[in-house]
């Protein structure tokens, strides 16, 4: 097929892309498709080992795994013995890094540090203030002539309290990784730096519905997030997410929808030369044909695609990837504090979505997306993670605008446009468009309807991919055709 054996498309702002692989990344801003890296380091590591920690530092260090500023496999040593000099330097390395990326530093000056073998809270406090004072920032941070613990104390980077060590206490792992989190926290918080996101408010009666865009892979850089998205979350009596990926039986319904079951297998329905280079990278990931023949294309598909938009193929960077999904950090929020979880769609329901595809739209997902992780394997493409980045960028910045380019038609099926596009290949754009986007969308929106007519006083938190949000005619565009007033919050 003409379509299946195009490979470059170029357009001006990225200077050239695999339609094929640009597809692949659409679909990882509007569907949760991460269905088998569910997160399985940091603190849910900890916890199935009765957590390594202490209890008073579980709420900061839920926060620091996403952050990036200490390795989480700390925790399978355990966290309450007393940091080590190099471990101290890694936390220093990591924060100097945060407030690196957080934009907002005018001048950098150097600054080394004698670390003694063991060293006490108060020590601990006054190396972090030396880094933070190092820097001369955009907006005034509250350096004052007091005391370092004076400092600490006014801004919440250490409280002494609920189980803390005090001051003259041999600092331990844990009462680092918390400060460290706690000053990173709060200089994003004085900068204006943390990510703004794409969130949005809708009132009716006395009914509140805050509305994010998701992009569920993401990295340690989007966080930390806003004090607006996160008291937003807060104030939410329930979690409205695409699919509870907590969902085990959920899961267990998906992946038998994903196998074949009338007798065929995956050589039935798809060409030769898919089949092959299939079962060849498969190997590499570990499956053998036999587990893979009987799998329908858009379940492999499934379990490959996030590996395209990595820099190395490597399935724990995709795993980190998709634990650290904006959706992923409320949906594990709400998992552990037991607020309620709602689903807008549920696993089977994107099951059927996939399952609904015809055989040639089902090839060209799973052939575009092996040749993409073959490519990264070889080391030679990375674009897609660039492109994913740039992504990311946008929402941080909070620029719907920006990103709405990337979901406009011209700019997603610019072959659409092309004069010598086949019927074929526009009905399969089409068909593509039609049942990933469009019918969702629909769907989507009459689900937050709902809650917004909903009897009493209630106030919802809903996630979706951001695709959804923002497009020429995207849910709130539905919502707005409704009478909803929409107000985007930054």
């Amino acid at each position: 097929m003409k379509w299946l054996n195009k490979c470059k498309h170029s357009f001006s702002e990225l200077g050239g892309q695999n339609m094929m692989k640009k597809r692949i990344l659409s679909l990882i801003l509007v569907i949760a498709m991460c269905i088998t890296l569910m997160p399985t380091t940091g603190v849910f590591a900890a916890e199935e080992n009765k957590a390594p920690f202490s209890a008073w530092a579980q709420d900061d260090l839920i926060i620091g795994d996403t952050y990036g500023i200490y390795p989480q496999n700390w925790y399978t040593k355990g966290m309450t013995v007393p940091i080590k000099q190099g471990q101290l330097r890694v936390i220093l390395a990591g924060i100097r890094t945060k407030i690196v990326k957080s934009g907002c530093i005018t001048k950098e000056n150097g600054k080394s540090f004698i670390l003694e073998k063991y060293l006490t809270v108060e020590q601990v406090l006054d190396i972090m203030y030396d880094v933070i004072s190092s820097y001369e920032f955009t907006e005034d941070i509250g350096l004052k002539e007091s005391s370092v613990a004076a400092f600490m104390k006014e801004h919440g980077i250490y409280t002494g309290k609920d189980g803390e060590l005090g001051l003259s206490d041999i600092c331990t792992i844990e009462q680092a990784c918390v400060m460290a989190t706690r000053l990173v926290t709060y200089l994003y918080d004085a900068l204006d730096g943390a990510s703004k996101g794409f969130l949005w408010e809708a009132k009716s009666g006395e009914n509140t519905v805050y509305m994010l865009g998701s992009i569920h892979l993401a990295s340690f850089d989007i966080y930390p997030f806003s004090k607006k998205m996160l008291e937003a979350y807060a104030s939410a009596d329930a979690l409205a997410v695409e699919v509870n990926m907590y969902d085990m039986t959920g899961a267990m319904a998906l992946a038998q929808l994903g196998m074949y079951m009338d007798g065929t297998t995956l050589k039935d329905h798809v060409s030769e030369d898919t089949y092959k280079k299939t079962i060849e990278l498969a190997a590499k990931m570990g499956y053998r044909e036999e587990q893979i023949a009987s799998v329908k294309p858009w379940y492999i598909y499934c379990l490959f695609s996030a590996l395209a938009a990595t820099q190395s193929g490597d399935p724990a960077q995709a795993s980190v990837a998709a634990a650290l999904g904006i959706d992923m950090f409320f949906l594990t929020n709400a998992y552990i504090y037991g607020k309620p979880i709602l689903e807008v769609e549920g696993l089977v329901f994107q099951g059927n979505v996939f399952d609904s595809f015809s055989d040639g739209l089902e090839e060209y997902l799973l052939d575009g997306t092996v040749d993409a992780v073959n490519e990264v394997l070889s080391g030679t493409d990375s674009e897609e993670a660039n492109y994913l980045d740039l992504m990311l960028e946008y929402w941080s910045d909070g620029d719907a605008e920006a990103f709405k380019k990337f979901t406009s038609p011209e700019f997603e099926y610019p072959e659409l446009y092309e004069e010598d596009v086949t019927p074929e290949e526009k009905a399969l754009i089409e068909e593509f468009q039609d049942k990933l986007m469009t019918k969702r969308d629909k769907g989507m929106a009459e689900y937050i309807d709902n809650l917004l007519k909903s009897e009493g006083s209630n106030t919802y938190f809903v996630i979706v991919g951001s695709g959804h949000y923002i497009s020429n005619y995207s849910v709130l565009d539905i919502l707005k055709e409704k009478g909803y007033e929409i107000n985007q919050v930054k």
